[in-house]
């Protein structure tokens, strides 16, 4: 990526302060207007109907105000560091801002530089405080460009996920879903500390059942069954051993490409995929969530 072509000194802003994100995107719209030779109000729209989908906090106290439109040619940005934090109603603080706007004909740069800006922001963070002239700080960024305009990997889309081992019970298995908010589990042997298997809610649900119930024809039968009941009285004695799916169809190499993930979702109608490294190492997990908030509305 030739970071040069969509930044330039003029486009860096070092040392602002604000009060609240409409100042940011007033602000945004204000120079982005200039340069892209569009109406003020249309940017602030696209910019705050992005906002009102979701934050666009990334963590490293740095906000990335961004959305795409047929109506703007190319790509543009603009990076601000602040003078004093702006703090979010969430309490978290923003030290950087980063705003991309874009046609989204270029999909794969657009995307390869919301995910990667965070990561160099949290590298080069020292050295972007230290920047006195806006030339410093296109210096830095131009020198990260590769990072922040690469492909997406599986490895920019998976997140560290909770695991359980075989050895434990349902009731473990069930704890970690309701703590975490999930209802997938990659299980590791007890024995060798391996991956050996997955668990899901289907799994949990089948576990709800005696076996025989399985082998029956007649569903009537089932009427009076209380699975919940039967779940409540065996998860502390059942192992999750007992229930682990084969982890295999559901894991990837960390290079893979995200066309390659989606392809693979959709032809083995899997919603988690387990990334691992060079090694087999597990470095994470892909979910619905990452690929509704990093791909499909990032």
């Amino acid at each position: 990526m030739q970071f040069r072509k969509y930044v330039s000194e003029d486009s860096i802003f070092l040392d602002r302060d604000f009060k609240t994100v409409r100042e940011v995107h007033e602000f945004l719209s204000d120079e982005f207007s200039k340069d892209l030779g569009m109406e003020r109000d249309t940017i602030l729209g696209l910019l705050e109907e992005r906002e009102q989908l979701s934050s666009t906090w990334i963590g490293h106290n740095t906000l990335l105000p961004h959305n795409h439109s047929p109506e703007i040619k190319g790509i543009s940005m603009i990076f601000i560091r602040c003078g004093a934090p702006l703090v979010l109603g969430d309490g978290n603080r923003v030290k950087y801002i980063f705003s991309i706007l874009t046609s989204g004909s270029n999909q794969d740069l657009y995307l390869g530089i919301l995910q990667g800006i965070g990561k160099v922001i949290g590298k080069r963070s020292g050295e972007l405080d230290n920047c006195q002239t806006p030339a410093e700080v296109l210096d830095i960024l131009s020198d990260s460009s590769a990072t922040m305009g690469a492909p997406l990997t599986a490895a920019d889309l998976a997140r560290y996920w909770p695991r359980a081992k075989d050895t434990d019970t349902l009731s473990v298995a069930v704890d970690q879903m309701k703590r975490h908010n999930i209802y997938f589990l990659p299980v590791y042997s007890a024995k060798d500390g391996k991956i050996c298997g997955v668990l899901d809610l289907l799994d949990l649900l089948k576990a709800g059942f005696p076996e025989y119930v399985f082998r029956l024809n007649n569903l009537s039968m089932l009427k009076d069954f209380q699975p919940v009941d039967y779940f409540w009285k065996n998860e502390a004695n059942l192992k999750i051993g007992t229930y682990l799916r084969d982890y295999r169809p559901y894991m990837i190499r960390e290079s893979i490409t995200y066309p390659e993930i989606f392809f693979m979702m959709v032809k083995g109608n899997r919603r988690h995929l387990l990334v691992v490294d060079e090694s087999g190492e597990m470095i994470g997990v892909i979910n619905p969530n990452e690929i509704i908030n990093k791909m499909l509305r990032p």
